[in-house]
């Protein structure tokens, strides 16, 4: 069990500095999108005054579990609003976003919300946008592959663009080639789409959708552990749709079957495993040590990110590998902690085998930070004593 006590510092800088971090910008002005309600932002410099779309789910995290439910419900009130108005949910509320979406978390936000106000009137709305959302961007043309999964696409029709959609900009995951990838993790996080919808649907008394959607889940699991499951090296990787073959890229990505239930229990004992190849003094790396292109990317070793240790730990957690997840969150959080004590901040992303901010990016390394603070308070308050 990790002593909470160890991070009170920590824990209550992040608290202090939810208020930093929360902006409004309720018009539309210049490049930014107006929104409804006020928002926590990733950081006040690179990042001040964007919301962004898988961001939001890492920062409800901790905003849920410290109070803060008129946020945290605002920040998805906002999402909703950006579909209604948009016919998709953009990557941030920047005009300049409008082509592109982000790895879709919004019915995860919408159960744990919901869980804890009980509003059925809300959950109806929630849903059907979630459910339009599913539809019309992630099953929509260009997105949908041979097989019946889907990628990540962008208009420009452009390998970085549709790499910026997926939340990991820059890596050696997609081999340079992201339009000819279906990935794992948007694979199993369409299939949590369908298993939400589904137990939503039958909660709202909609018991014919409901059972719609279990079909639906069961399609696509199956399709799921035909294209990304390999027996022989037991892990889940990407596939790559131009040679018809897995990439065999080792990434934290393999994890998302275990967060979103998919895999089976022996599959989840050899993914398991796996954690040696990821498994660091600071935390898990984003990918095995290996650069595929030669550049040190920020999406790859040794960087690792906070919202790629939460899937991981939570995985982990979902098949009472009890012992490994309090093992690696206590690093995690001790790297944080660390950090923290010798420059008074919390960062976006650290490289944990030095134990210290990344610096390795597009844009210098930030603080803050949104999904960072949002993690380490789920971490402690999930595996703390």
């Amino acid at each position: 069990m990790i002593a909470a006590a160890r991070y009170q510092d920590c824990l209550e800088h992040i608290e202090d500095h939810w208020a930093a971090l929360t902006c409004a910008t309720p018009k539309d002005d210049g490049l930014t999108i107006g929104l409804p309600h006020p928002y926590v932002a990733p950081s006040r410099a690179e990042f001040e005054g964007k919301m962004y779309y898988w961001d939001s789910y890492f920062t409800l995290l901790g905003l849920l579990v410290g109070g803060h439910l008129t946020l945290a419900q605002g920040m998805v009130d906002n999402l909703l609003y950006l579909f209604e108005r948009f016919r998709f949910i953009p990557q941030s509320n920047r005009f300049y976003h409008l082509g592109k979406s982000n790895p879709p978390f919004l019915t995860t936000m919408v159960g744990d919300l919901f869980a804890l106000t009980g509003d059925r009137r809300w959950l109806a709305r929630a849903i059907d946008v979630a459910a339009a959302e599913y539809a019309e961007r992630w099953l929509g043309p260009y997105r949908l592959m041979d097989g019946g999964l889907s990628r990540y696409w962008e208009p420009t029709h452009t390998h970085e663009q549709a790499e910026d959609e997926s939340g990991w900009d820059r890596t050696s995951r997609f081999l340079d080639r992201c339009l000819d990838i279906t990935p794992v993790d948007l694979s199993c996080l369409l299939y949590k789409y369908e298993c939400d919808l589904a137990r939503f649907e039958t909660l709202l008394g909609r018991d014919r959708r409901g059972a719609e959607w279990r079909r639906a889940a069961a399609r696509r699991k199956g399709r799921v552990i035909r294209t990304h499951w390999s027996e022989r090296l037991g892990f889940f990787f990407d596939y790559d749709h131009r040679h018809g073959r897995q990439t065999r890229v080792w990434s934290l990505a393999g994890f998302f079957p275990l967060w979103t239930g998919l895999a089976s229990r022996s599959q989840a004992e050899r993914v398991r495993s796996a954690l040696k190849h990821f498994e660091h003094p600071g935390g898990l790396a984003t990918t095995r040590r290996v650069y595929l292109k030669g550049a040190r990317r920020q999406w790859d070793y040794p960087t690792g990110w906070p919202n790629l240790q939460w899937i991981v730990v939570a995985g982990l957690l979902r098949y009472r590998f009890r012992e490994d997840a309090e093992r690696l969150a206590a690093k995690w959080l001790d790297t944080c902690a660390t950090v923290f004590r010798r420059t008074g901040k919390l960062w976006e992303k650290y490289d944990v085998v030095r134990r210290r901010p990344s610096r390795i990016g597009r844009y210098e390394t930030q603080s803050g930070f949104g999904w960072t603070n949002g993690v380490f308070v789920k971490l402690v308050d999930e595996l703390g004593g």
